[in-house]
């Protein structure tokens, strides 16, 4: 593995877009759970529970 202190400015940018782009996937991943969830509970009739998903 190549130390962050060996690596050149532009292989930097470079991780830090890779890592941008796996958040930015990552948020939609969990956005469409959020989904799923919502129309779960909803089919289940838990809605009116208002489960904040923190074990509360």
């Amino acid at each position: 593995m190549v130390k962050l202190e060996e690596m050149s400015r532009e292989e930097l940018i470079e991780i830090v877009r890779m890592k941008d782009e796996l958040i930015k996937e990552l948020k939609e991943e969990v956005a469409a759970y959020r989904v799923l969830v919502e129309e779960l509970q909803s089919k289940l009739g838990m809605r009116e529970n208002n489960f904040s998903g923190n074990g509360d």
